[in-house]
């Protein structure tokens, strides 16, 4: 594990991870993985192996989340500072461009870097994320109760919204639900009210990368409607729908999730 200072906006360390199991004399290709809402890049764990034997693998922590620098209460939390943090990033490891792999939220910023600085994105696979949170899922969350109770609270009481829990073991949903908790809970409700605010669809017909659009068929979160708007105005996307599952595929079907992305990835070149 790393930290990387970043010097916009006043410096703000940046917790990020390398894993490199490719050939040194191949030319080899980096993946960079952004988690979502309230999370850290520990949940990409099972990811990494499959993944790190054919990409250099990058995993950052989301700023106030994990163990990156948390700004303080009241501080600017916005869809740019982030896109600057992955910026700053790359730069720090003078990566040119990378195939961003993210879950949920971490696509919003992976489609942002496409947006405004495409030369240094390869391509965008994407698990369970909407162009727009539906309402349903604004209304599960409270900023008072997780003011009040942390974000662990709202976590365990949605769990069930956002993973189908018989697909995976109940010591990784207590897992999930502590690691929610060490999120602070002013960094957790700036970070949903920037993502509550947002609607990616009206400029998805400017994304020029090629895009891999994964999701569970019967996901709440990320439903099957707005991914086949996804699929439609993107100009470069393929759709891949999960039979019998709903949100949170990077978790309960990570080996086909990566499955998917390596085989993405491969007719590309």
């Amino acid at each position: 594990m790393a930290i990387a200072h970043l010097a916009h906006n006043g410096g703000i360390d940046i917790h990020y991870d390398v894993t490199d199991y490719t050939d040194p004399w191949r030319a080899r290709e980096t993946v960079l993985l952004h988690h979502g809402f309230g999370r850290s890049l520990n949940f990409w764990r099972e990811w990494v192996p499959l993944l790190a034997r054919h990409y250099r693998v990058v995993r950052m922590d989301a700023r106030g989340c994990g163990q990156s620098q948390v700004p303080p209460r009241g501080a600017p939390y916005t869809l740019d500072l982030m896109v600057q943090d992955a910026l700053g990033l790359l730069d720090h490891l003078n990566i040119d461009r990378v195939h961003w792999g993210a879950e949920a939220s971490g696509g919003h910023v992976g489609l942002a870097l496409a947006l405004a600085h495409p030369q240094r994105i390869a391509s965008l696979t994407l698990c369970n994320t909407p162009f727009q949170l539906p309402q349903s899922a604004n209304d599960n969350y409270s900023e008072t109760e997780v003011e009040q109770f942390g974000l662990g609270h709202w976590a365990r009481k949605t769990l069930p919204n956002r993973i189908d829990l018989d697909k995976v073991s109940p010591e990784w949903q207590e897992w999930s639900i502590a690691e929610h908790n060490k999120t602070p809970s002013h960094i957790a409700n700036a970070q949903h009210a920037m993502i509550a605010q947002g609607n990616l669809l009206p400029r998805l017909h400017e994304v020029q990368v090629p895009v891999l659009v994964m999701a569970g068929v019967n996901s709440r979160i990320a439903p099957r409607e707005q991914m086949l708007k996804m699929r439609d105005a993107l100009p470069h996307a393929k759709l891949v729908l999960f039979e019998g599952y709903t949100q949170g595929i990077a978790f309960s079907a990570p080996a086909r999730c990566v499955d998917e992305m390596r085989t993405f990835l491969n007719a590309l070149q």
